[in-house]
């Protein structure tokens, strides 16, 4: 039986180089996005910022609308590969809500200009990449609406709709982008904390 083929280090070195220059025009146009809006940002721009040739970008991205909806595949697999692993781990319901709700907020505010971009760059998206995005967006919050659900099931949840609950949950941690600023008095874990105990347990005391 013949042994497989076995990539060369001079090949793999290359795909990693790629690789690399790949995430790093990605990263970058990210930040621009977000700074200046989708529209505003060329390819020439994003060039600049990282020292390449224009053609550099063209024999990675066909155009500006690749790279953006790569960036709101890389959001939704970042979103959705936390939720996953909490899921994984078992936890009754009502601990599974509240480390998914930190986890969300926590998302957000790490990656800022990710967040920012696809909650204000949606509509530069293609009709196909549109529907694409709905339904990962679908799928992502079905795992927190199963969650609740079954947390009403054992009493542990308000019996509200799962779907207006958690649109409401999500909601308001998804506007941590705007306000949230590093450099402020608290920190994301801090913000993330607070916004798992509000959302989990109220803001009344008794």
């Amino acid at each position: 039986m013949a042994k497989s083929a076995k990539a060369s280090p001079r090949v793999d070195i290359a795909t990693r180089k790629q690789a690399f220059v790949r995430d790093e025009i990605e990263s970058s146009a990210a930040g621009l996005f977000a700074e200046r809006g989708f529209r505003a940002v060329t390819m020439d721009d994003i060039a600049d910022s990282l020292g390449y040739t224009k053609s550099v970008l063209y024999y990675y991205f066909k155009n500006k609308n690749e790279i953006l909806w790569l960036i709101f595949s890389r959001s939704l697999d970042i979103y959705a590969s936390a939720i996953d692993a909490i899921l994984r781990k078992g936890h009754p319901h009502d601990i599974a809500m509240r480390e998914m709700i930190r986890e969300h907020a926590m998302c957000v505010m790490r990656n800022k200009n990710y967040t920012t971009i696809y909650n204000r760059e949606e509509s530069e998206l293609t009709d196909q990449q549109q529907r694409l995005l709905n339904k990962r967006r679908r799928d992502y919050d079905q795992k927190f609406e199963m969650v609740y659900k079954s947390g009403i099931e054992k009493g542990m949840f308000r019996d509200i709709p799962p779907h207006v609950a958690i649109s409401g949950i999500l909601g308001m941690c998804n506007w941590l982008h705007v306000w949230y600023d590093e450099r402020g008095p608290l920190s994301a874990e801090q913000i993330a904390g607070y916004y798992a105990t509000l959302l989990s347990s109220g803001y009344m005391t008794g």
